[in-house]
C-alpha cells in the first residue's frame, strides 16, 4: 500500500510539475499587435510595405509568438472601415510545427494581399481628419493585452477639416510662431490613455524643402502629445 502511495505521489508531483512548465511557456509566448494607418488623402504619403511590416512580427524565429493586424485609410472622415487578421500563439511543445508554418502563411499572406489591395485605391482627396482617428487606435492599442504593441502612420499629418485646417494663412502661422496652440486644439479633440508600451512610427518623406519643415513641425507636435502619454515615438521616411 505504502507503494502505492509512493507512486501516486509521485505521479501527481510530475503533473503538477508538467502544468506548471505548460503554463509558464504559454505566459512566455509573446504577441504583436500592429496596426497601419495610411493617409489616401494626399497621393504623395509613402506606401507601407508588406516586408516591413511582416518583419516586425519576428515569425521567421518566433513562429509561435501569435500575432494580431489592422489596417486603417485616413480619409477626409473620421471614422474609416478597418481590416484586419489574427494569428493566436501556440505553446511549442504541444503543437504541430508543419500545421503552424501553415497558419503563419495564411496570417502572413492576408496582410500582404491587404497592403497590395491598398495600393491599387485612387489618392487625393479635398480635405483629411487624422487626429482623432489616430487617437481612437491609440486607445484601443492601449487596451490590447499585447506584449508588443505599434501603430504606423504613413501620414504627413495635415489636419483640414471643416473646423479646423492647416492651409490657412493664419493656421499656417501658428504652426510657425505659435505651435502649442495647435497642439491644445489637437488635445482638445479627444483624450488619449495611457500609452506606455506602445511604440509609434510617424512615416513621410517630404517632397520639398517647404513641406519637410512644415512636417518637422507638425511631427514634433504629435511626439509631444504621444510621449507625454508614455509612447515611444520615431519620426522617420521608413521603418528599415
Amino acid at each position: 500500500m505504502k507503494t502505492i502511495i509512493s507512486i501516486l505521489g509521485i505521479l501527481l508531483v510530475l503533473a503538477l510539475a508538467v502544468g506548471l512548465t505548460v503554463k509558464n511557456l504559454q505566459n512566455k509566448t509573446a504577441s504583436t499587435d500592429i496596426t497601419v494607418m495610411r493617409d489616401i488623402t494626399d497621393p504623395h504619403t509613402s506606401q507601407p510595405q508588406g516586408s516591413d511590416v511582416l518583419s516586425l512580427y519576428h515569425l521567421d524565429s518566433s513562429k509561435w509568438d501569435g500575432g494580431h493586424f489592422r489596417f486603417v485609410d485616413i480619409t477626409d472622415v473620421s471614422y474609416n472601415k478597418v481590416y484586419e487578421t489574427s494569428l493566436n500563439a501556440e505553446n511549442q511543445w504541444m503543437g504541430n510545427e508543419f500545421d503552424r508554418e501553415k497558419t503563419v502563411k495564411k496570417f502572413s499572406s492576408s496582410i500582404l494581399k491587404t497592403l497590395n489591395s491598398a495600393q491599387t485605391e485612387s489618392t487625393g482627396k479635398d480635405m483629411s481628419s487624422i487626429y482623432l482617428p489616430v487617437v481612437s487606435e491609440l486607445n484601443r492599442l492601449n487596451a490590447s493585452s499585447s506584449k508588443k504593441k505599434i501603430l504606423l502612420l504613413y501620414s504627413d499629418l495635415i489636419e483640414n477639416t471643416l473646423v479646423f485646417s492647416m492651409y490657412t494663412l493664419k493656421n499656417l502661422e501658428l504652426l510657425k510662431t505659435h505651435p502649442e496652440s495647435i497642439r491644445k486644439y489637437f488635445e482638445s479633440l479627444g483624450p488619449l490613455k495611457n500609452l506606455s508600451g506602445i511604440k509609434v512610427y510617424l512615416i513621410y518623406e517630404p517632397n520639398d524643402n517647404a513641406a519637410d519643415q512644415i512636417y518637422k513641425t507638425i511631427a514634433g507636435i504629435y511626439k509631444d502629445i504621444l510621449e507625454s502619454k508614455g509612447a515611444v515615438v520615431e519620426i522617420t521616411a521608413n521603418i528599415n
